[in-house]
């Protein structure tokens, strides 16, 4: 699945997907605008579901679009007034607030390196170091 860590502001993720038995570069975090206002994204998941999950927030995060073939993908979105909204399973979005956040099977180490006061960039870093399922190089955006 991957790596996903927001924390201060910033968006952090391994730069690699897994599709079926195969490791492909895959860039897991985007730019997004809605409502005037810039928003990080970024999803983890099956790479289709991923996919599909990009598009609905280039296309405006509308609702009744939510693309009901993700249910095994999760997304965050960043935004300056609202935080980490993390959506799973449908458009209902859970807020987080500005509280620091990991999603994929890296997330507990990326939780542990974020207890030692690590940035959500080193944070992906010791995923990836730890983590058989995240792979790559960090990247990161940030508002």
């Amino acid at each position: 699945m991957s790596v996903i860590v927001c924390s201060d502001g910033v968006m952090s993720a391994d730069s690699s997907i897994n599709s079926g038995d195969l490791c492909l570069p895959f860039p897991k975090i985007w730019k997004a605008t809605f409502q005037g206002a810039e928003l990080l994204c970024g999803a983890v998941g099956p790479l289709p579901q991923v996919a599909l999950l990009q598009q609905w927030t280039l296309d405006g995060l509308v609702p009744k679009q939510w693309p009901i073939q993700a249910t095994l993908a999760q997304l965050l979105v960043l935004s300056p007034d609202k935080g980490v909204v993390r959506y799973r399973d449908s458009s209902i979005p859970y807020l987080h607030g500005h509280q620091k956040l990991a999603i994929g099977e890296g997330a507990p180490f990326a939780y542990g390196a974020l207890f030692m006061g690590a940035t959500a960039e080193q944070a992906v870093a010791a995923a990836i170091e730890f983590s058989p399922h995240c792979n790559g190089s960090p990247i990161s955006l940030s508002l």
